[in-house]
């Protein structure tokens, strides 16, 4: 899977930040309610931001680096109590052994981001993912939005 974007969604007097995972196929859209940190670092990992100091999904691949570990990749495996999960799948170069490590699709989705991992969904998800076309997505270069708009990106998608 892809990344489409990370987005804000507003709803009623509050909003939410998604991620939009697109299928091999670009037609159909998983999305993911994370947290904002969390939507903060994979934006700065879709654009290539690079910040001063490590951020903690930089701590995260770094240490994985000094420890001689692979990210091999990334699945979103299902949801349990209304909560995706998802699992890290780890090679320890040395040792050559895989490891699977429980995650935060977001923290897995920003790792992977960072690694140029593959992230992939399990097929039981297929009934969670929405058409593409079905979404409204602001363009990349609009300015101002309308307060139609349902989906607004204050990250710069």
């Amino acid at each position: 899977m892809g990344v489409l974007g990370v987005y804000k969604v507003n709803s009623g007097n509050s909003s939410d930040d998604v991620v939009f995972l697109v299928d091999e196929s670009n037609q159909f859209v998983l999305h993911i309610f994370i947290g904002p940190n969390e939507a903060m670092s994979i934006q700065l990992a879709l654009e290539g931001i690079k910040t001063e100091r490590p951020i903690t999904h930089d701590l995260i691949v770094n240490l994985l680096d000094e420890l001689h570990v692979e990210l091999e990749k990334v699945t979103i495996d299902g949801i349990i109590k209304n909560t995706y999960i998802a699992t890290l799948y780890l090679r320890d170069l040395k040792a050559d052994r895989l490891i699977k490590v429980d995650a935060r699709p977001s923290d897995s989705i920003a790792i992977a981001l960072r690694t140029g991992t593959q992230i992939y969904a399990n097929s039981s998800l297929k009934e969670q993912m929405i058409p593409k076309s079905s979404l409204k997505l602001p363009e990349k270069d609009q300015g101002e939005k309308d307060d139609d708009d349902i989906i607004n990106s204050p990250y710069g998608v």
